[in-house]
C-alpha cells in the first residue's frame, strides 16, 4: 500500500514538472555576417568596411580601390555573402552583380523572420588626382619636325624645340596654361638638342656633338632677343688629346642658377656608360667636366638621362637609361637613384616598361614625386605613357604592380597611351610647381610613313597633379 502511494506521488510530481516546462524559442541568429566582392580576373577580394551582424535596413559599404583616369567597372562584380547558422538570403546572392545601383539583399533569419540590407560600392582613390588640361597636336603647333619636340617651362611659357640635327632653327613659345602659341625664338646655332630653364627662369639651349659640332651651352637674353655664349664650349682638341664621344649632349640636364651661386650641367652620349658634369660658380663653368663612369650599368646604354635633384652637396643623382638592341629579349631599361654615400635604389622595370624616354623629379608640399615617360614595349612604334610615382618611402621602390596598395603607395598615376613611332627614343618633359599643384608637360613623338598620322600623334600635353580633397 505504501509502495503504491509512493509511485502515485512520483507520477504526480513528474506531471507537475512537465506542465511547468518553458516553451522552446528558436534563436534568430546574427543573420548576415559579411559581404565580399571581387573584380573578375583580379585575385584581390574586398570585404565590407564594417563587420556584421547588421541592423535591419543598415547600409553596408564595400570599398574598392580605383584610379580617377580608369575607374573600375562595377557592372559585373563577383560577389558572395557569409551568414550565421541557419540564416540565408532569399533570393540567393547572384555570383555576378551589377552595382551601378545599390544591391538590396533580403536576409532570412533562423527563426523565419526577415530583414533587408543595402550593399553599396564606394571607390577609394589615390591621394592625388591628375587631369589633362590641354593637348596641342602638331596640326595646332605647326612644328617642322614631329620626332623630337624637347621641352622647357617657366612661370609663363612652355618652350618647344622645333629643330633636329642641322635642320630647323625655331623654339615655339606656348602659353603655359592654354597651350596657345605666343611667338617663336630663333635657336642660337644648329645641332641644338635640348632646351632648359635654369633656377632664375632663364631659357637655355644645349648643342650636342654631332659631326664634331661639340657640346655647347647658350643662355637667352629676352631684352635683346639674342643668345649669350657659348658659355660652355667643349670641343674635340687633338692638341690636348681631348676626344668627345659622338653625340655627347644628346641628353643633357641642368640644375641651379647659371649666373649666381652653384649650378650643375650634366651631359651623356649614346652607347656609353659615362656622364659629364660641369660645375658653375657665380656664372663661371669649370674648364673641364668631371667624367664619371656609372657603375650601375653592366654595359653601355643606348640612351641615358642624368639629373641632379638640387645644388645641395648631398643631393641625389637620378639615372634613367635604355638599352635597345632590336631584339626583344635583350632590350631593357633602368631607373636608379644614387645617394652621395653611393647607395643605389632602383625601380623595377615592370613599373615602366623596356624604354625610359624621360623623367623629372619634383617636390610638392614638401613631398618628393617622380614623373616618368616610358614606352610600353620594346618596339619603336609602341605606345608611350606618363607615370607618376610617390618616391618618399624608399621601401616602396621595390613594389610591383601586383602588390597590395601599389596604386596608393607607389605608382599613383598611369596615363593612357599616346604618341607614335619613336625612333629617337625621346620625349620632352618639364614640370612647373605652383603651391600644392604640379603642371607636367610631356611631348609625344611620331615619325612614321604617314604625315597626317604623325601630325595627329605628335604634340604637347599638359597634365595637372593636385592633392585629392
Amino acid at each position: 500500500m505504501k509502495k503504491s502511494i509512493l509511485l502515485a506521488g512520483l507520477f504526480l510530481a513528474a506531471a507537475l514538472v512537465s506542465c511547468n516546462k518553458p516553451e522552446v524559442v528558436t534563436p534568430k541568429g546574427d543573420g548576415l555576417l559579411n559581404f565580399v566582392v571581387k573584380i573578375p580576373e583580379d585575385p584581390a577580394e574586398y570585404s565590407a568596411t564594417k563587420k556584421g551582424p547588421y541592423a535591419p535596413d543598415e547600409v553596408i559599404i564595400v570599398q574598392i580601390p580605383s584610379s580617377y583616369e580608369n575607374p573600375v567597372d562595377i557592372t559585373a562584380l563577383e560577389a558572395y555573402a557569409s551568414f550565421d547558422n541557419d540564416c540565408y538570403a532569399d533570393p540567393a546572392v547572384p555570383s555576378i552583380i551589377d552595382f551601378t545601383e545599390p544591391y538590396v539583399i533580403n536576409v532570412v533569419l533562423a527563426d523565419g523572420s526577415t530583414q533587408t540590407n543595402t550593399i553599396k560600392i564606394e571607390f577609394v582613390y589615390p591621394r592625388i588626382r591628375v587631369e589633362k588640361l590641354w593637348t596641342k597636336d602638331n596640326n595646332a603647333l605647326q612644328c617642322q619636325y614631329t620626332h623630337w619636340l624637347n621641352l622647357a617651362v617657366d612661370d609663363k611659357y612652355v618652350y618647344v624645340l622645333d629643330a633636329i640635327q642641322n635642320l630647323g632653327d625655331k623654339i615655339k613659345v606656348l602659353d603655359r596654361l592654354t597651350g596657345d602659341t605666343v611667338k617663336e625664338i630663333n635657336t642660337p646655332t644648329s645641332y641644338i638638342a635640348q632646351v632648359h630653364v635654369d633656377a632664375a627662369g632663364r631659357l637655355v639651349a644645349t648643342r650636342y656633338n654631332m659631326y664634331g659640332a661639340g657640346f655647347r651651352l647658350y643662355i637667352y637674353d629676352p631684352s635683346s632677343d639674342s643668345w649669350e655664349g657659348p658659355v660652355i664650349d667643349y670641343l674635340t682638341d687633338e692638341t690636348t688629346g681631348r676626344i668627345l664621344p659622338t653625340d655627347l649632349g644628346e641628353r643633357a640636364s641642368l640644375v641651379g642658377d647659371l649666373k649666381s651661386g652653384k649650378a650643375y650641367v650634366y651631359a651623356t652620349a649614346p652607347n656609353s656608360s659615362s656622364y659629364y658634369c660641369w660645375e658653375f660658380n657665380d656664372g663661371v663653368p669649370s674648364k673641364e667636366p668631371v667624367i664619371t663612369r656609372y657603375a650601375g650599368v653592366k654595359e653601355d646604354w643606348s640612351k641615358c638621362m642624368v639629373k641632379r635633384v638640387s645644388t645641395e652637396p648631398n643631393a641625389n643623382l637620378y639615372f634613367g637609361y635604355t638599352k635597345y638592341t632590336g631584339v626583344e629579349e635583350t632590350c631593357y631599361a633602368g631607373f636608379d637613384m644614387v645617394t652621395p654615400e653611393m647607395d643605389v635604389y632602383s625601380i623595377n622595370s615592370a613599373n615602366y616598361g623596356p624604354r625610359v624616354l624621360n623623367y623629372q623629379p619634383f617636390s610638392v608640399n614638401g613631398e618628393n614625386w617622380l614623373a616618368l615617360a616610358y614606352q610600353c614595349a620594346y618596339t619603336r612604334w609602341s605606345g608611350s605613357r606618363l607615370a607618376i610615382f610617390d618616391v618618399n618611402n624608399l621601401d616602396n621602390w621595390t613594389m610591383l604592380p601586383e602588390d597590395e596598395g601599389y596604386m596608393f603607395n607607389f605608382r599613383l598615376y598611369n596615363s593612357e597611351d599616346w604618341g607614335g613611332t619613336n625612333y629617337e627614343q625621346n620625349a620632352g618633359m618639364a614640370v612647373y610647381t605652383d603651391s600644392d599643384a604640379a603642371y607636367i608637360y610631356v611631348s609625344s613623338s611620331a615619325k612614321g610613313g604617314d604625315p597626317v598620322e604623325d601630325n595627329s600623334r605628335a604634340g604637347v600635353t599638359c597634365y595637372k597633379m593636385v592633392y585629392a580633397k
